[in-house]
């Protein structure tokens, strides 16, 4: 192969390689050192036409990759060098501008590949509810994007007294292993984090252990020295909201040259890592901007449902401020309810295999099973807290007329040995028979209070018992104002002859009512549609599968899942609360016989109630009883 200084060349003839020689080198089209050319010229020897003079082709080869034909053109011997020199110029021209739109194309489409991840990005972004892997996800996918071997996120936020601080959340890195809690820093200018967050400018270093001397701030080496690390190229982003507001800090280290490498020395982290160019800086800060909005948005989320969970805990704590003897009802119900849909959503019952509840399904039932009962602020107070059958004013109105009568009965005998006695005819056996028949009348009284009061508990309600009420309501006395009354009127009569508890048929429909009460005030607030369901749930908590239930008497294909789950759990920590004073808690075990009993008999889910059953039910509720 002849040799051309910037070129080869093969097969040509003598004279050709001697023009090509003499432009080539006169008009330096090329570089001299041939072995760092970026073009090599190849010819070969061709037959220009049968008739004519030899001829030879000239191929343009890109310099390293011998198949790479640039282009080729074919020149007569003899050709005029004039010539031969325009058209070898013009064939490089072409070649350099061929190499330019490539290369201009394939900065385009990287270019458009790293928008189409920005978005990518951005979207993954919005979508993430939970705070904790919000963050993970951004810098993570900073990392990936930025090609960095680390990255770090600072939030700025509010410290116990008030003042802003500099919040460490985590950091995320490909070559060393540790564990890094949550940190808190004061919201200065000293570090490379607070500097940033504070000026809201953007520091690049491509070796962060060289920072200028008249800096106001400082690299801290500490976790360089306890891992062995060495941090080199660094960029912190402050990330800003819409309005400027500097939400919080992203540092990014160590650009690599090969996403894949390891830097496990610090040698490594010399040779393998890369500074943070303008443009990938560029696209960085819109990145910084995209998570700036995606944690104000999960912030201002977190805010509300903050806000939301406290009003519904508030709501609850009214109800039972109405009613202190369910105290933590509502709370209990909810656990329960929870721990037996999580049971549920597990269950490998063929019944209900497909049957699950998603976190924000769980959410819902849990908001329903809390404000189940809030309803009961529109039940009179005095049937809401009635613990016996008459209410305090009722069973005080009896005692009066008791006590009333037990007076005139004393005086009544009192009276007649005084006018005995005034007569002179106050034997010892008259006073002996006057005594006597006072203490039978006096005794007959305590036997009616005795009656009443075995009455007014609301267990079960015994023949003898209401027989001997309805002797009482024959009974009649006259009151302070003379008038002649019965010592039980037939709304006492009426209360106290109710078979089983304390509350009469019409006292019954009105605590019911608190269903239909609590349907109207969960409809009214403009839940979310992953909430929408909380009144219709809510509502339905005392609907039985047979329909026997209220206060619309669905069956069990209108009952949505989470009040089925919901009635087990009510019914049962109404049997075993300790705290209701008109009854006792029923044991755990006896309750589970009830639970499972109301199932047989068509009332309740038996699946679901099968499930109930294997829960840790005193790990839940600890005060349930066993015994």
């Amino acid at each position: 192969m002849a040799r051309i200084p910037g070129c080869y060349c093969d097969q040509l003839p003598e004279q050709t390689l001697s023009q090509l020689s003499a432009v080539i080198q006169a008009g330096s089209l090329l570089p001299t050192d041939a072995e760092t050319a970026d073009i090599v010229i190849l010819g070969r020897h061709s037959d220009f036409r049968a008739d004519s003079d030899d001829a030879a082709t000239l191929y343009l080869i890109e310099a390293g990759h011998p198949d790479t034909e640039l282009a080729n053109f074919l020149i007569p011997e003899n050709f005029p060098p004039a010539f031969l020199r325009n058209a070898l110029t013009q064939v490089i021209r072409h070649w350099q501008l061929q190499q330019q739109a490539d290369s201009l194309n394939a900065d385009s489409e990287f270019q458009q590949r790293q928008f189409e991840r920005l978005m990518s990005i951005g979207i993954a972004l919005s979508a993430e509810q939970d705070h904790q892997r919000l963050l993970a996800l951004i810098v993570r996918e900073a990392r990936e994007f930025a090609s960095c071997d680390a990255a770090s996120i600072f939030l700025i936020e509010p410290g116990d007294d008030g003042r802003e601080q500099l919040v460490f959340k985590l950091t995320q890195n490909d070559s060393v292993a540790f564990d890094v809690s949550e940190q808190r820093f004061p919201l200065d200018r000293t570090s490379l984090a607070g500097f940033a967050a504070l000026s809201g400018e953007v520091l690049n270093f491509s070796d962060v252990y060289r920072l200028p001397q008249v800096s106001p701030y400082r690299f801290n080496k500490a976790f360089d020295l306890s891992t062995g690390y060495r941090t080199r190229s660094m960029l912190v982003i402050p990330m800003k909201r819409h309005d400027g507001r500097v939400v919080g800090v992203i540092q990014f280290i160590n650009r690599k040259k090969n996403r894949q490498q390891k830097l496990t020395t610090a040698q490594l982290c010399k040779t393998e890592t890369l500074a943070f160019d303008e443009p990938l800086v560029r696209l960085l800060e819109t990145m910084a901007s995209q998570a700036a909005v995606a944690i104000e948005n999960n912030q201002l989320l977190e805010q509300i449902n903050n806000l939301f969970e406290g009003f519904v805990r508030a709501s609850v704590h009214a109800i039972e401020q109405r009613d202190p003897t369910t105290s933590g009802h509502s709370f209990r119900v909810a656990d329960l309810t929870v721990a037996l849909a999580e049971a549920v959503d597990s269950s490998r019952q063929h019944e209900l295999a497909s049957l699950r509840f998603s976190s924000e399904q769980m959410r819902e039932l849990r908001y329903a099973a809390l404000l189940h009962d809030f309803g009961k602020v529109g039940v009179r107070e005095h049937v809401l807290v009635k613990a016996r059958k008459l209410t305090p004013e009722s069973w005080l109105r009896f005692q009066y007329r008791i006590e009333l009568q037990r007076e005139r009965v004393m005086n009544h005998f009192l009276r007649q040995r005084l006018a005995l006695q005034r007569e002179h005819r106050l034997s010892s056996e008259r006073e002996e028979q006057l005594h006597q028949q006072e203490a039978q009348a006096l005794q007959r009284l305590q036997a009616m209070k005795e009656a009443v009061t075995l009455a007014n508990e609301p267990s079960v309600l015994g023949d003898d018992t209401f027989e001997s009420l309805k002797a009482l309501c024959e009974e009649r006395f006259t009151d302070a104002d003379g008038q002649d009354v019965p010592l039980l009127d037939d709304h006492d009569f009426l209360a106290l002859a109710v078979r089983r508890g304390s509350l009469t048929d019409g006292e019954r429909r009105e605590i019911e009512s608190h269903v239909s009460h609590t349907i109207r005030f969960l409809e009214t607030i403009p839940w979310t549609t992953q909430l929408s369901s909380v009144p219709l749930i809510a509502g339905a908590h005392h609907e039985k599968l047979d329909g026997s239930g209220y206060p619309y008497g669905l069956k069990a294909a209108d009952i949505p899942p989470g009040a089925k789950i919901m009635a087990i759990c009510d019914i049962f920590d109404a049997l075993t609360a300790t705290d209701r004073p008109y009854k006792p808690a029923v044991p755990l075990e006896k309750a589970l016989d009830i639970i499972v009993a109301e199932s047989r008999n068509g009332k309740l889910d038996a699946a679901m109630t099968s499930v109930f059953t294997c829960l840790p039910l005193t790990a839940i509720v600890p005060s349930i009883r066993t015994l």
